[in-house]
């Protein structure tokens, strides 16, 4: 059965916050993973303290920090204490940046920056004879070849985006087995941690309003982030609005439907029902997501390394009802099956 994580935005109230941390310890997730957000989200280091002396069982840490914004030994300074409040179930969870250092105007971390960065980290957790795991989020040829060289867990996008699925889980396992055969590790003992976001609601319209967010990070990712803007062959038609949407992307409501006052986001605002309906979500009910994560949950399966770090979307708290309907309703299906 595929091990499983929650990355949880702190964009909601305290207690409701580490009510959702307790679900998650409760239902055997092992990783309690934290936004580092400098814009766009409170800061992770107050908010996992009170995950830490709140829980007993689950891993905490940020989901994931950078080595820009956050110098390497404040990070690991960090770390340590966080391992110390939680009586050693600190996890670091590393990347080279996205909307906390293109909020700043940076460019995220070169490869030659994050390997500087992960040997402080190592350096210092061994100094204080911690053991903190150290999960690396995959990006380029690099860091991908970086994370299979150092790191004690890899973190996946699964491959292919929001649309891909099942096939889109086993090309990128494919590739990630080429990398660590290319590096000399054994592909089977490191953990992978594919991620999977969804928003989940009784409401199907207020689910997929919830994930107008993501089509416009998609489309951000195609036209602003790499050359070319390939689209999915049916999605050609919104060519024009979908260069717009993705050129309109705010990183400073990143990874938002709706503003912290309850407007609609710049960007999701952009985005017409039609591209919603046409690029396909894990958004709606219970009994419309739980085929397609059935879906991918069945190749993790079959793969003992493969797990999953599941993110709740919502806007106003509705992340707390999505994964709350998560656990309830669509997990005990996919560990009964």
């Amino acid at each position: 059965m595929p091990k499983i994580g929650v990355f949880m935005f702190q964009d909601f109230g305290y207690p409701a916050y580490v009510d959702s941390a307790k679900l998650a310890e409760e239902h055997g997730f092992d990783i309690f993973g934290l936004i580092d957000s400098t814009d766009a989200y409170s800061d992770y280091c107050a908010w996992d303290g009170l995950v830490a002396v709140n829980t007993s069982k689950i891993l905490i840490g940020p989901w994931v920090s950078n080595p820009l914004t956050r110098n390497p030994r404040v990070t690991a300074n960090h770390m340590l204490t966080i391992n110390e409040l939680s009586r050693g179930r600190a996890v670091l969870g590393l990347g080279t940046g996205d909307n906390a250092v293109r909020s700043m105007g940076w460019q995220p971390a070169r490869h030659s920056v994050m390997r500087e960065a992960l040997e402080v980290f190592r350096n210092k957790f061994k100094e204080k004879k911690a053991d903190i795991p150290i999960y690396v989020a995959i990006g380029g040829p690099l860091n991908t070849r970086l994370a299979f060289e150092s790191a004690d867990g890899i973190i996946s996008t699964g491959g292919g985006g929001a649309r891909s699925g099942a096939q889109g889980l086993l090309n990128s396992l494919e590739q990630l087995k080429k990398v660590a055969k290319e590096v000399g590790r054994d592909f089977n003992t490191i953990p992978i941690k594919a991620q999977v976001g969804f928003s989940i609601s009784h409401n199907r319209k207020e689910a997929i309003d919830e994930m107008r967010w993501q089509v416009a990070q998609m489309m951000k990712n195609i036209f602003v982030q790499k050359s070319g803007g390939s689209l999915p062959p049916d999605l050609e038609r919104f060519r024009d609005e979908a260069k717009r949407v993705g050129e309109s992307y705010d990183y400073f409501n990143h990874m938002r439907t709706h503003t912290p006052d309850g407007q609609w986001a710049r960007h999701a605002n952009a985005v017409s029902d039609e591209l919603v309906e046409a690029v396909g979500l894990l958004a709606g009910t219970p009994a419309d997501v739980l085929p397609r994560i059935r879906a991918v949950w069945q190749v993790a399966a079959a793969t003992p390394n493969v797990g999953f770090t599941f993110t709740p979307h919502g806007s106003k708290g509705g992340r707390k009802r999505s994964f709350e309907l998560f656990v309830k309703e669509v997990l005990p299906k996919l560990r009964g099956a």
